[in-house]
């Protein structure tokens, strides 16, 4: 449950961070130090989100109860997720 409230707010940051990029390539090119440092700060910020992912599909393999009892999951991968905002 925890994993999930992170994710959420993850996501949130995600968005921020993604349209305050989107804002500073209409300003300035994509080389420069602001856009660069901001896309670096996306980057940590996704790498984070695949890491809960990660662990949690690891985490389901190795449960037998998963087995017995699988998850219904309605997720949307981070992709859509991010073309869809």
């Amino acid at each position: 449950m925890r994993d999930m409230i992170y994710k959420l707010i993850l996501l949130g940051k995600i968005n921020i961070k993604k349209r305050e990029m989107y804002r500073k390539t209409n300003h300035f090119r994509l080389t420069d130090p602001r856009v660069v440092t901001c896309s670096q700060e996306l980057d940590l910020l996704l790498n984070r989100y695949q890491e809960i992912d990660r662990k949690r599909h690891l985490q389901s393999r190795t449960s037998s109860q998963n087995i017995a009892h699988p998850e219904v999951s309605h997720k949307v991968s981070l992709k859509q997720f991010l073309t869809f905002i």
